[in-house]
C-alpha cells in the first residue's frame, strides 16, 4: 500500500542542515576556478584547497581519481541519511550502482575474468556478496526485482552470447526498483524526477535507433527497449519514431520536453543531446532548493553532489588525456549550486 505523503515537519533538521552543506558544494566559480587549474596535478591540489578529500594509491602514490570520486558520494550519502529516519526513498539513487554491478558480475563470469575493476563499491549489495553469488550462479539472494533479473539475464546470455541482452533486462529491474521505492517513500517528488529520467532515458534511446536506423536495424523502437515508469508511453514513443528524425523533433516540441528541442539538438550530436537531457534533468531537481524544508532539499542535495561528481569525472578525465579547458568547458553539466 502507498504511504501517505511524508510530513515536513519531518524533515525540518535535515533541510537546515543541507542548506549548511550546500555551502561546501562545488558552484560554477569554483568549478571554473578548476577548469582553468592548467594541469591534472594543479587540479587536484586545488580540489583539496577547496575541501575536496581526495585518495592516492597507497602502492605508488598517485591521484586516485575514482576513489576519490567515490569517497566524495559516500560522504554524502552516509551524512544525508542519518538526517531521518524517513529516508529509505533517498536509497533508491543507489539502485543504478547495484544494476552497474550486477551487469559486470554476470558478463565477466561469462566470459571468465575478473570484474573487480568494473566495480562500484558503493550501492545496496556488497560487492563481496555479489562475487559469492556470481560464483556459485545464484542470485536468488538479491533484493527484488534484482534476484529474478539477474538469474534471467544470465540464463539469457549462456543462451544468446549477447551482452545486450543482460543491460536491457537489469536496466528494466533497476528502474522498477526504483519507481517501487519513490511511490512507497511518500514523497511525490521523488518518483517525479523518477519519471524524468526514465523518459529523457527512452527519448535516447529512439534518437540513438532512429540515427543507426538506415544501416542496422529493423525495427526502430523493439518492445524491449522501452522502460516502463515514465509518463511518455510505447505508443506515444513508437510514433516519434514512425517517420524519421525530423518528425521526431517535431511532435516532441509539443511534449513536456520541448526544451530539449531548443538546445540545438536536431543537428547535434548525440553526447550533446545527451547533455541537453542532463540539463533537462537537472533543472528539474533544481526545484528542491526553493522548497524551505521538507525531503525535497535533502533529495535536491544527493542528485547535486551525483551531478557534482559526474563533473569532475568529465574534468579529471578530460585533464588526463591532455584535453584543453575549452573542451572539457563544453562537456560540463550544470550544477545544483
Amino acid at each position: 500500500m502507498k504511504r501517505a505523503s511524508a510530513s515536513a515537519d519531518a524533515y525540518v533538521f535535515g533541510s537546515t542542515r543541507i542548506r549548511a552543506m550546500e555551502l561546501g558544494m562545488l558552484d560554477s566559480e569554483r568549478i571554473e576556478r578548476l577548469i582553468e587549474a592548467g594541469d591534472l596535478d594543479s587540479c587536484v591540489t586545488l580540489l583539496e584547497e577547496l575541501g575536496v578529500e581526495t585518495v592516492y594509491d597507497p602502492d605508488t602514490g598517485s591521484f586516485d581519481r575514482e576513489k576519490t570520486l567515490e569517497l566524495r558520494l559516500r560522504r554524502a550519502y552516509d551524512e544525508v541519511l542519518s538526517l531521518t529516519e524517513q529516508a529509505d526513498f533517498l536509497k533508491l539513487w543507489l539502485y543504478p550502482y547495484d544494476c552497474n554491478n550486477i551487469k559486470a558480475v554476470i558478463k565477466c563470469s561469462y566470459r571468465g575474468v575478473d570484474a573487480e575493476d568494473m566495480l562500484f563499491d558503493f550501492g545496496t549489495v556488497s560487492i563481496e556478496a555479489l562475487k559469492e553469488m556470481a560464483l556459485r550462479g545464484d542470485y536468488s539472494g538479491l533484493p527484488t526485482p534484482f534476484g529474478k533479473a539477474a538469474e534471467e539475464a544470465a540464463r539469457a546470455l549462456a543462451a544468446t552470447a549477447n551482452p545486450q541482452t543482460v543491460d536491457l533486462i537489469l536496466d528494466a529491474a533497476c528502474y522498477r526498483a526504483m519507481c517501487a521505492l519513490s511511490e512507497s517513500g511518500g514523497v511525490p517528488f521523488a518518483r517525479e524526477l523518477v519519471g524524468v529520467k526514465i523518459d529523457l532515458t527512452n527519448l535516447l534511446v529512439c534518437l540513438r535507433r532512429l540515427r543507426m536506423a538506415d544501416r542496422y536495424v529493423s525495427e526502430v523502437f523493439p518492445r524491449a527497449f522501452y522502460l516502463e515508469g515514465g509518463t511518455l508511453d510505447y505508443a506515444y514513443l513508437t510514433d516519434l519514431c514512425s517517420n524519421g528524425e525530423a518528425y521526431f523533433w517535431e511532435r516532441l516540441e509539443y511534449s513536456p520536453y520541448e526544451k530539449l528541442t531548443r538546445s540545438g539538438a536536431k543537428s547535434a550530436s548525440l553526447s550533446a543531446v545527451e547533455l541537453a537531457a542532463d540539463q533537462i534533468f537537472m533543472d528539474r531537481v533544481r526545484h528542491a532548493r526553493s522548497v524551505p524544508y521538507g525531503a525535497e532539499p535533502l533529495l535536491g542535495y544527493l542528485l547535486g553532489v551525483e551531478y557534482e561528481v559526474k563533473n569532475l569525472r568529465i574534468l579529471l578525465s578530460g585533464y588526463s588525456i591532455g584535453l584543453s579547458p575549452k573542451n572539457i568547458r563544453e562537456r560540463m553539466r550544470i550544477g545544483y549550486v
